[in-house]
């Protein structure tokens, strides 16, 4: 098989291998842009190329169900998927959740077009490639090539769309850098532990996540209640400071948990937690005191994703409030 023993590159869409006019890279110019020596081990493979505002967590399902396939029945040595940056932290922040498997799986992607001032296209094909060669990524889970470095996706938070210094990795460090002019790869630490869940069930389709914000009214969740609550999979809260959220929104929470939806709760922070440090009317203490599941460090984002993963993976109850909190 063509895969085997190579590190095939999921060309996933993207500016890192789509030029300003929405051409699409060649294979024989994504070769060119590799050393020689890097050359025998890849394979390119496409998928789905259209804009990132289409995917689905459904969809990111399918792309690891590939991936998967690529290294449990083909032999592939690793996995590097290309997609667009506006995709790239939490995509890989869902493949690290589900990835069981220790052949290395490293997503990248650039701002810039391919072709123009300031693409990283060459850049991160090689550092990606070279990563997962090295034998220093096995066996940690999913992991982003980006800024000259490697990191955890749940240590990643996407803080700019256009510049190219545009990820912020708190509260770590890299896992490894990319020594420079050589280009070689230097690991410097394993990630955090994780729990990787095997999906039993399609992905849920209905978890929004709802923010909270200076002078903020109950209006989108009361729209929820009064139309169309009963379709919610689950709801993740991005609260005030600890997570905390309007006194009005409290009974309207209330009345959506009588219908058994999973709510986590977050805090709006980039680099925030929820903590239970105060009571009154539509604080953390009170929220988390009524039923909704702590997102401690999660970004509503993260939450939203590990809530459906956990989902997925047949959780209820106490066990699926432990694993969104880390604890299972």
């Amino acid at each position: 098989m063509e895969n085997r023993d190579k590190i095939v590159v999921l060309l996933a869409g993207g500016r890192l291998v789509q030029r300003q006019d929405g051409a699409e890279l060649t294979d024989e110019e994504l070769y060119a842009l590799l050393p020689e020596d890097l050359r025998p081990h890849v394979v390119f493979q496409k998928w789905s190329f259209q804009p990132v505002s289409n995917y689905t967590l459904r969809m990111c399902g399918e792309l690891i169900s590939m991936v998967t396939s690529y290294v449990h029945d083909e032999g592939a040595r690793g996995v590097v998927v290309a997609c667009g940056i506006p995709l790239l932290a939490e995509l890989s922040y869902f493949a690290d959740l589900v990835w069981n498997l220790n052949p290395p799986l490293i997503f990248t992607g650039s701002i810039f077009n391919a072709g123009s001032s300031g693409s990283e296209t060459g850049t991160r094909l090689r550092q990606s490639v070279r990563a997962a060669l090295s034998g220093s990524c096995t066996g940690k889970g999913a992991l982003i090539c980006i800024q000259d470095a490697i990191y955890a996706p749940a240590d990643v938070l996407r803080i700019s769309n256009f510049n190219r210094a545009g990820m912020l990795a708190s509260p770590e460090s890299p896992l490894g850098v990319f020594i420079q002019p050589s280009g070689d790869y230097i690991s410097l630490r394993y990630p955090r532990h994780r729990y990787v869940q095997t999906m039993q069930k399609p992905l849920a389709r209905n978890i929004p996540v709802i923010t909270a914000s200076l002078g903020d009214s109950d209006v989108l969740l009361r729209a929820l209640l009064d139309k169309r609550y009963e379709e919610l999979d689950g709801l993740v809260i991005s609260g005030l400071g600890d997570g905390d959220v309007p006194s009005s929104w409290v009974p309207i929470l209330r009345k959506i948990m009588k219908s058994n939806t999973p709510i986590v709760l977050t805090s709006r922070y980039p680099d925030g937690i929820v903590q239970a440090t105060e009571d009154y009317e539509g604080s953390a203490s009170q929220l988390l005191e009524m039923g909704l599941m702590n997102g401690g460090m999660l970004s509503p984002y993260q939450a939203r994703i590990k809530l459906a993963v956990g989902m997925s993976a047949g959780l209820e109850g106490s066990e699926l409030a432990d694993y969104i909190a880390g604890r299972h």
